[in-house]
């Protein structure tokens, strides 16, 4: 399927194909693909949902795209008839009306005030859509060929099937559609093994989403390309330049996990043993799998281990609160650094400290969230992500940005951050400025959605703004912008040595 394929949603410069080693089919680039550009775009989902708890801060009608213009201040409205979805505005509210929600707007009502779960939702949307004929042929014929792996799913998760069975159940009960439980919950199960996390321009997941033509994409934990979300438009976009009629991959799952945990989680979730290049070395000194000593003792790292994500899991918890997150998430790190093992770019360290950022933030500690922002934006994120074009490293440089700024207006609700900055001395503008500008110079190769680009673009014309108006230019200031990345470093190093 080229760019000039029926399907009027689906732009891409691949075609499907059979894919080699037994993984069934796959998309192939039909020509060269720079870094950075699109691989496949897809403008209009098969099915799009918001999770339950964003119904009530996300527009379920661009959702959250607009929400994140620079100075948009929406107040959004509920649907005056379910009072379950809401949205920015009548555009958007006509837009999902269109779409599905007045096929599904009177059984939400009638659930009131219970709410289906997500992908109940996303379901009873497929099956509304279908009745209606809401989709073509050919997107019918390529959600009917994706798998169910229903077999699997009974043998192997139990937990899975009930969960998918009795969606199923819901969705026949409350919508009243002639259709047996077993194809509605096959409907599921495709559902539950070809969705992508839905995620807003900042990679935070809002939901679930399917296009089936996407879902032809196989994983590889050594991907080539990588799925971003600009409101309900899909982007795969290439990390790295791919040659014509080699196949595309995007990883199903955290890639930066160490090889046994990836290799379980694909199992586990997709049902499949990953053959790829990565998992083929195995653990041999990839950044995911090595420690910082060629010997040391298992044992004693993989109780380290366990009390970490023991610690990590415990913030979850509906009591704990920010402050108590926050000591939690330093003792998880405490502990992985008492062995002398762990390296800062090796799992869980990365979740930890993208956790730690989090609430931190919510605490309104956000010295000690730049400094730890500084640490991963410096030390962690080149080696856990070695593309410059990934958008993650994009993403916590946009983040740094805003607390840079934060900072810079001398706002700091929590002053007892015990390390502070201030013996550095640094001046926040002039990193605020080199970091959007690298951003602006690096657009053309990034794999970041229009929507991200748009905010830099924004705001790094305010702050060279401000620049011009105290009559300085700070593209005339290099001397002066790599004297603040030394005191940069200084930060990071002072912040590692002191564990």
């Amino acid at each position: 399927m080229s760019a000039e394929a029926p399907l009027s949603s689906v732009h891409t410069k691949t075609t499907p194909g059979s894919a080699p080693n037994g993984l069934g089919n796959g998309l192939f680039a039909s020509e060269d693909i720079h870094t950075g550009e699109d691989v496949l775009k897809i403008s209009a989902p098969f099915v799009a949902v918001l999770d339950t708890p964003r119904l009530n801060d996300t527009c379920s009608g661009c959702f959250g795209k607009r929400q994140l213009n620079v100075g948009a201040d929406l107040h959004m409205r509920a649907c005056t008839g379910c009072q379950v979805v809401k949205y920015c505005d009548r555009a958007c509210q006509a837009k999902d009306w269109k779409f599905a929600h007045s096929h599904e707007c009177r059984i939400f009502k009638g659930l009131a005030p219970r709410v289906l779960p997500n992908n109940a939702r996303a379901i009873l949307r497929v099956l509304l859509r279908s009745i209606k004929k809401k989709y073509s042929n050919q997107e019918v014929d390529l959600f009917i060929q994706l798998e169910t792996h229903i077999r699997e799913i009974r043998e192997r998760n139990m937990a899975q099937w009930e969960r998918i069975s009795l969606s199923a159940k819901a969705v026949k009960m409350y919508s009243g559609i002639d259709m047996k439980e077993e194809v509605i919950s096959a409907f599921g199960a495709k559902l539950d093994l070809n969705a992508f996390n839905l995620t807003n321009p900042l990679y935070d997941r809002i939901g679930l989403y399917l296009h089936p033509y996407a879902a032809l994409i196989n994983h590889s934990c050594d991907y080539n390309s990588i799925v971003g979300f600009d409101g309900d438009e899909l982007f795969v976009k290439a990390v790295r330049p791919i040659k014509k009629n080699e196949q595309i991959f995007i990883s199903y799952i955290d890639a930066s996990d160490p090889h046994d945990i990836r290799r379980k989680k694909l199992s586990e979730r997709y049902y499949f043993d990953c053959q790829c290049s990565k998992c083929f070395e195995g653990t041999t000194d990839t950044p995911e799998d090595s420690f910082l000593t060629a010997t040391h003792d298992i044992t004693a790292l993989a109780v380290a281990e366990t009390k970490a994500q023991a610690f990590m899991e415990s913030i979850s918890a509906p009591n704990c609160e920010s402050t108590g997150a926050v000591r939690k998430l330093e003792s998880a790190m405490q502990v992985l650094d008492q062995t002398s093992a762990w390296p800062i770019t090796r799992q869980p360290y990365i979740s930890l400290r993208d956790e730690l950022i989090a609430s931190l933030l919510t605490n309104g500690q956000f010295k000690k969230a730049f400094v730890q922002a500084a640490v991963r934006y410096i030390r962690v994120d080149p080696i856990v992500y070695p593309y410059d074009s990934h958008p993650i490293r994009h993403v916590h440089a946009w983040a740094l940005v805003r607390l840079a700024i934060h900072l810079s207006q001398g706002i700091e609700t929590n002053p007892g951050d015990g390390f502070t900055l201030e013996r550095f001395e640094l001046k926040f503008s002039l990193i605020i400025w080199s970091l959007l500008n690298k951003l602006i110079n690096k657009e053309s190769e990034s794999c970041t959605v229009p929507s991200f680009k748009r905010m830099v673009q924004l705001a790094f014309y305010e702050v060279h703004k401000e620049f011009v108006s105290n009559g300085l230019d700070p593209s005339n200031m290099a001397d002066e912008i790599e004297r603040e990345w030394k005191k940069m470093e200084g930060v990071v190093s002072a912040t590692l040595e002191r564990k």
